[in-house]
């Protein structure tokens, strides 16, 4: 996509890949534009020789592919905001890749049962600060087993909260927030509910304040 790039962090931990500090940029400038929190990292990679440099040095930041939820997520913002030069904010309630949620969510617990799973902290409130809104979308699966994933939806929630800033989401029956990016027919009507979404609870709100 032209004038539109992914920037992530990649580290080898074990026998698997995490993924932290992601963004979308759209131009050059580093101004956030809003941000997004989703349930884990998908199936964007590094490309080539970067590639290389993480399996040689267990760290590397880079660009990567776009993978399906971000080629979503540009084209969300496209659709809201008529000038985009900055950067689209991508975090997650857990960083190991897996492009598959339920099979994401039992490696997420395994990892936290048996200690393996890397310390890293929620944003401070003043790294929060700097985003305009906040999309939320890291699914609506639950099951009873899964303490740790239920820990940190809460831990994030009340983050938000804190922070003050505006946020939306496409929510389920039971108050769970849909994922952006569907597989199917279902991924242009949620990216039509998650424009609707935006102008009425964000553009909509800001043009009453302004």
């Amino acid at each position: 996509m032209e004038n539109v790039r992914a920037i992530a962090t990649f580290q080898l931990i074990g026998e698997e890949v995490y993924r932290t500090n992601t963004f979308i940029q759209f131009g050059t400038s580093r101004k956030s534009l809003g941000a997004v929190v989703m349930l884990n990292p998908g199936s964007a990679h590094l490309k080539g020789e970067a590639k290389k440099k993480l399996i040689m040095n267990g760290s590397h930041t880079d660009e990567t592919t776009l993978d399906n939820t971000m080629k979503q997520l540009v084209q969300f913002m496209k659709a809201t905001h008529s000038e985009l030069e900055g950067r689209l904010h991508l975090y997650n309630l857990f960083y190991v890749r897996n492009a598959t949620g339920i099979e994401a969510i039992e490696l997420f617990e395994h990892l936290k049962t048996s200690g393996k799973y890397p310390t890293i902290t929620l944003p401070s409130l003043l790294e929060m600060s700097q985003h305009p809104w906040i999309l939320i979308g890291w699914g609506v699966e639950k099951r009873s087993r899964w303490r740790f994933f239920e820990e940190e939806k809460k831990e994030w929630l009340q983050l938000i909260e804190d922070s003050g800033i505006p946020y939306f989401g496409i929510q389920s029956e039971n108050n769970e927030y849909y994922h952006p990016c569907p597989n199917g027919p279902a991924k242009a009507e949620r990216l039509h509910q998650l424009i609707e979404a935006f102008n009425n609870h964000i553009y909509l709100s800001s043009l009453k304040k302004s």
